[in-house]
């Protein structure tokens, strides 16, 4: 089982990343693989239709698109920033084709300097997945007060969160195991309907 996940703040050494890093640590239990994309470092140009046309500046979009095809799952964490998930991650999900994640499941996470979050999550849930056709799980996770939150070891100090987390990503895997025959089953057969509706 291979999981990615999607660091979506553009900012260097972002809370965001750690979070990425510390759901890296505990879902080795339920993927045997795991990458983390850090957008921040990736410094992916905004979309245009270059992208349909395999221009030179989107060479670099390969690789990234053969890891998402490999992956059984996908984490997307974004900051609230101004009420909103980040530019660099939906900027990610333009780029992002049925080739890639449709009918796979997606855990959403938004990450908080205070009590907030949910909006970035209503969101990608709305517009995130529409031509992509990711799958994205009923739970999500939100990472409230976050630079507070943390050990010097990198633990989380909140154990009823640290005990979701553990729910949720062995729900991601089941859904992961659960939707492996529908991605490769159904990839094809949508291509004449792959932009929805």
């Amino acid at each position: 089982m291979r999981l990615t996940i999607v660091a979506g703040s553009q900012r260097e050494h972002s809370q965001s990343v750690q979070v990425a890093h510390y759901l890296q640590r505990q879902a080795a239990d339920q993927f045997t693989h795991i990458d983390v994309l850090d957008l921040a470092t990736l410094n992916i140009p905004l979309w245009n239709e270059g992208v349909w046309q395999g221009a030179q500046e989107w060479q670099f979009w390969t690789p990234i698109a053969s890891q998402l095809q490999q992956s059984d799952a996908v984490i997307l964490i974004t900051p609230e920033w101004h009420g909103m998930a980040t530019p660099a991650l939906k900027n990610f999900l333009l780029l992002t084709t049925d080739d890639e994640l449709a009918h796979k499941p997606a855990l959403l996470v938004s990450v908080s300097a205070s009590v907030n979050g949910v909006y970035p999550i209503s969101e990608l849930r709305m517009t995130g997945s529409k031509n992509n056709h990711m799958c994205i799980l009923p739970d999500h996770l939100i990472f409230r007060n976050v630079q507070d939150s943390w050990t010097e070891t990198g633990e989380l100090t909140d154990k009823a969160m640290t005990e979701r987390v553990g729910f949720t990503l062995t729900l991601l895997e089941a859904y992961a195991k659960a939707l492996g025959p529908v991605h490769r089953d159904m990839v094809a057969l949508g291509k004449p309907f792959r932009y929805g509706m």
